[in-house]
């Protein structure tokens, strides 16, 4: 056994040491993902509450519904839905997706063929969790392209340890597409580099093509019509996704014309870009659904942007040709493609408007800073430094940028610039290293004076982040036309750049950005180890690896990471916090609020199709034809609320929402939910289609009426008149002064009258009843802003902000000779008298209370300590978190007996069963000249148990406690006769009010007449009927600690 076996041994040794050499990483990038995987897998349980299987945010709803139905019909997605966006129906080309039918194979899979719905909902609800985890091995193959294996496991290191969007998108529960996004892109990148490398290292020119050599042309067209079916894959997932199509043209373009300015042949990235693009093209069809040039869904965009890119980068190669051919100077070729450039923007804008205007629109919203207001209430777009969230978070910009991915964005920008400035660098030209350093000092200069970028863009009518993004493109064109790049790396820059504009446009695109912080990382480690300093360059190849060089190395990645380790980092007003935290800390969120409202819905009022008795059951999961305005069958209703909970309305409540988070309605449900009147409501609706006036019900939460939420968004899409949303309310701060010092110390809003009278605020404060001012006063003073811009209210220097008087009048008169007070705005006070709603009912209110919620809780605090009262006060009647009203034809009222030309006033006491709260509905007519009156009642007072889902109506849930009490003016006649009119226990069938019965409900006044003996004469002008309101004045006002003022 002696020296054979030894030397056996060592073999083997060594063999066992050559293969860690060579295969480290794949271990290395395994544990990764492991540790990926069972982190965003580690808040699982948060979403199985009571056995049922829940989401987070809105999309991921719609998605359950979009795998469901591929599951029940794979592998075909949903070509239409009805089910949503009363009264026209919709097709949706960013769900039913490739993402939808991997997700229901996958549950076919598991569910060896016929998986249960719990499975199917189980099977999405960990999906992100893994395209999460999966997207490390396209930015481990880019970061190995970059910065080798080891720079490529560093970019993944960063990418698993990233707190922010890339994180939160990635999470179990969180199943919308937007995780699935980079996965694709990731591979769709890789593979154009990869395609790129190989066409520069076989050169393809048009010869080859002509003489049909095959073999020469097979690698460069494998790897091009690969990369074609990595972006057509990715455009599947995500249809906007055709801005990398045009990331992709911009880099033809701009590596064209410098591989011939430095003298190449611009033919190799040419066949790319004809061979990939065109295979886009052509697999862009299958999808097709629209024959519009809409960027949102499967329509003719997608292919013809890859053929028009494609053709584009065959011109620009046949024009090079021509060129060459002709001796022509060199240097007008880079001016000639850009004449051509503008001209053919020109000839489509004129020849293809509609795609034109489509490409325009959406790249200024995608990445040119330029996302409109009514893009911008969606949370997922705003502009990730906007103003309001610096300013709601504390945080400056940097600040911000560093609770997303700490250090290492900087880092990555650091790598990002060397990769640009290296070839310039290290050609010692000095002018080039000039060109260098001055670019780097206009960057700077751009984001340390932003005054500069904004005063030339005030004088050419551009955005200054868009001057700004024109700058840095110069730069980079002008770097182009200098160096010799490696067109891998510099198709890389242009999609960085691209990407960067478009996370800092829309915050949603970080979970793109952090693939780009990662592989920008690891290329700056790469380019760290190559230095041949203490062995860093043997890192890579774990060679003579010293000590002291592990020491270096791992000095420098934990300055690059230990912003994103620490537990938390305390930013402005917020933290970013590890991963881990985020991750445990995840949930349903507030949907969980709703659920028991849904599951009332689904038993307590009629199937679709049902409604009034009608025959004409919806498939829920049927299979409709595509049409611009679906006909809906007789017994089909909408549910109005505000397009945030539509998702939620068509999944868990199995009911057709007017809105929805596609937009779809939202213009529509603004002008209702906002309106100031009951006929501009039901107008809104009739103007949709003949469809629209049967919306049957109104969902209104805390939120929608809350101005410290989400009120304020309808008033963007509201355009029945020109208003915004200081026609509604408008801010007033807390004002400490303390040793002759200022400063704003709390805020709130301060209610305008209009607020009052919008529709859901009526209903959600009301219930639909009316409404009397009361005798409380909100007084401030005004300042002026620094730049004297703004105006805005304070509190008074008597910091008295809020007064109560004993009468209305004595309030009147305080405000007339105060011109910076007004009556009432404040939590359920109006300014002046609401007026009741005649066609709307409370039917059900949740089971949890806005209480539970900390924002809430929050608003109403701040709200108590800015006016100086107790929060309680500013309570209104049963402060669900989430109401149902019932939108009824009513009951008509027929009435006699009563005094010429005077008021009579409808009262009748309901009671909510979830709350145990009762509350007055109230109503007024005006009588005529024989003393009688009609009036129209939404509430009913007995028949409930008549009507219910079975026959086509609502159970409701709120009942009356009695009848109605109807009552006339009082007066007195002579000296001590008081003379009364009223009508008492009155009934209102319930058929009467839903519609299935006819007849009215008649009702004659009583008159009475009491002696009465009075000791002093007292007089009181408050309205007649504010202890028929639904809350008493007097108690809000003691449970509020307001401070009287005497008359």
């Amino acid at each position: 056994m002696s020296a054979d076996t030894e030397r056996i041994e060592d073999s083997g040794s060594k063999s066992v040491l050559e293969l860690a050499k060579d295969w480290y990483h794949v271990p290395a990038l395994l544990v990764i993902l492991v540790g990926m995987l069972t982190l965003r897998l580690r808040s699982y349980s948060n979403f199985i509450r009571g056995g049922e299987v829940l989401f987070s945010g809105n999309d991921a709803w719609y998605h359950l519904r979009e795998v469901t139905y591929t599951v029940q019909n794979w592998p075909s997605t949903m070509p239409f839905d009805p089910w949503t966006y009363f009264p026209f129906g919709t097709s949706v080309g960013q769900f039913g997706t490739i993402y939808d039918q991997i997700i229901a194979t996958a549950a076919l899979v598991v569910g060896l063929g016929s998986p249960s719905p719990d499975l199917v909902a189980k099977t999405l609800l960990v999906a992100p969790a893994v395209f999460g985890t999966l997207v490390a091995i396209p930015t481990f193959l880019i970061g190995r392209r970059l910065g080798g294996r080891t720079g490529g496991l560093f970019g993944v290191l960063i990418l698993a340890l990233l707190p922010g969007t890339f994180l939160r998108r990635g999470l179990v529960g969180f199943a919308d597409h937007n995780i699935a996004e980079p996965f694709f892109q990731g591979f769709a990148v890789v593979t154009v580099m990869i395609a790129l490398t190989v066409a520069n290292r076989e050169k393809p020119v048009w010869e080859l093509v002509a003489a049909r050599d095959f073999d020469a042309l097979r690698s460069t067209l494998i790897w091009s019509a690969l990369a074609g079916v990595a972006m057509a894959i990715y455009m599947w997932s995500w249809p906007p996704g055709v801005l990398l199509v045009g990331i992709f043209g911009l880099f033809l373009v701009l590596q064209m014309v410098a591989d011939y300015v430095r003298g190449r042949s611009p033919e190799h990235v040419a066949f790319v870009g004809a061979v990939s693009l065109g295979v886009t093209g052509l697999l862009m069809f299958v999808p097709l659904h629209e024959m519009s040039f809409s960027a949102t869904s499967f329509s003719l965009l997608q292919p013809v942007v890859s053929f028009v890119i494609a053709l584009g980068a065959v011109f620009l190669a046949a024009l090079a040709r021509f060129w060459e051919n002709n001796d022509v100077d060199d240097r007008g070729y880079p001016v000639a493609v850009g004449g051509l450039a503008v001209a053919g923007i020109v000839l489509i804008s004129v020849v293809l408007p509609d795609a034109f205007n489509s490409i325009a629109r959406n790249f200024l919203r995608t990445v040119g800073f330029s996302a409109g207001a009514a893009t911008r209430t969606i949370g997922e777009a705003q502009p990730f430094l906007s103003s309001s969230t610096l300013q709601r978070t504390g945080m400056t910009a940097a600040e911000r940028i560093m609770s997303e991915y700490g250090f290492t964005f900087f880092t990555g920008l650091v790598g990002a610039i060397w990769l640009v400035g290296k070839p310039l660098v290290s050609e010692g030209d000095t002018r080039k290293v000039g060109y260098v350093f001055g670019s780097l000092a206009v960057i700077g200069l751009i984001f340390l004076a932003p005054a500069i970028p904004a005063g030339i863009g005030g004088l050419v009518g551009i955005d200054s982040a868009l001057i700004s993004l024109a700058i840095v493109t110069a730069i980079i064109v002008g770097a182009v036309l200098q160096a010799d790049y490696e067109s891998e790396h510099l198709f890389v820059l242009v999609w960085a750049a691209i990407i960067t504009s478009a996370a800092f446009t829309q915050v949603r695109f970080n979970y793109y950005l952090a693939v780009v912080v990662a592989v920008m990382n690891a290329y700056l480690l790469r380019e760290i180890l190559s230095f041949d300093v203490i062995g860093l360059a043997d890192v890579d190849r774990l060679e003579n690896v010293s000590l002291g060089t592990v020491a270096v190395v791992a000095v420098a990645l934990l300055l690059i990471l230990t912003p994103v380790l620490m537990v938390p980092i305390q930013l402005g007003n917020a933290g970013t916090s590890s991963n881990a935290l985020e991750s445990a800390r995840s949930g349903p969120g507030g949907v969980t609020q709703w659920q028991s409202t849904f599951d009332w819905m689904q038993n307590n009022t009629p199937e679709e199709g049902e409604f009034g008795g009608a025959s004409n059951e919806m498939e829920y999961y049927g299979t409709y034809k595509a049409t611009n305005d679906f006909e809906y069958a007789d017994g089909t209703y909408g549910v109005m609320s505000w397009w945030d909970y539509g998702h939620w309305i068509t999944v868990l409540g199995e009911r057709i929402p007017n809105a929805n988070p596609f937009q779809q309605g939202a213009k529509e449900a603004a002008n209702f939910l906002l309106a100031p009147n009951e006929t501009q409501a039901s107008n809104v609706l009739a103007e949709q289609s003949e469809e629209g006036n049967e919306t049957r019900y109104v969902m209104v939460d805390w939120q929608m009426a809350s101005t410290d939420s989400k009120f304020g968004a309808p008033t963007i899409f509201y355009n029945k008149q020109n208003v915004s949303s200081s026609d509604f309310y408008s801010a007033y701060y807390g004002l400490q002064r303390q040793d002759g010092q200022e400063r704003l110390v709390s805020s709130t809003t301060l209610k305008d009258q209009r607020y009052y009278e919008s529709l859901m605020v009526r209903l959600y404060e009301y219930h639909g009843s009316a409404r009397n001012p009361s005798p409380i006063v909100v007084d401030w003073e005004e300042r002026t802003s620094r730049d004297g811009s703004t105006t805005f209210k304070v509190t008074p220097s008597d910091n008295k902000p809020v007064k109560s008087f004993r009468t209305m009048d004595a309030a009147k008169a305080y405000v007339a000779n105060d011109t910076t007070s007004q009556i009432g705005g404040l939590g359920a006070f109006p300014e002046e008298r609401v007026a009741a709603l005649e066609h709307y009912r409370l039917v059900k209110s949740s089971n949890s209370t806005a209480l539970r919620s900390q924002s809430y809780y929050n608003s109403i605090a701040s709200a108590g300590r800015t006016y100086g009262i107790q929060p309680r006060a500013l309570l209104g009647n049963n402060p669900a978190w989430v109401k149902t009203f019932e939108r009824v034809p009513g009951a008509t009222v027929e009435g006699d007996g009563a005094p010429a030309n005077a008021t009579v006033t409808a009262r009748v006491e309901m009671r909510d069963p979830v709350s145990g709260t009762t509350f007055n509905y109230t109503q007024q007519a005006q009588t005529d000249a024989n003393g009688e009156f009609t009036m129209t009642l939404p509430y009913s007072t007995t028949g409930y148990d008549d009507y219910g889902p079975d026959n086509g109506y609502t159970n409701v849930s709120v009942r009356a406690v009695d009848d109605y009490t109807f009552t006339g003016p009082t007066s007195f006649e002579g000296n001590n006769t008081f003379v009364t009119y009223q009508a008492t226990n009155v009934s209102v069938e319930e058929g009467l009010v839903n519609g299935a019965e006819d007849g009215t409900v008649q009702v004659s006044l009583e008159q009475t007449e009491q002696e009465i003996t009075l000791n002093e004469s007292s007089s009181d002008d408050s309205s007649s009927d504010d202890a028929e309101t639904n809350e008493s004045t007097s108690a809000s006002i003691d449970a509020g600690s307001v401070p009287a003022v005497a008359a």
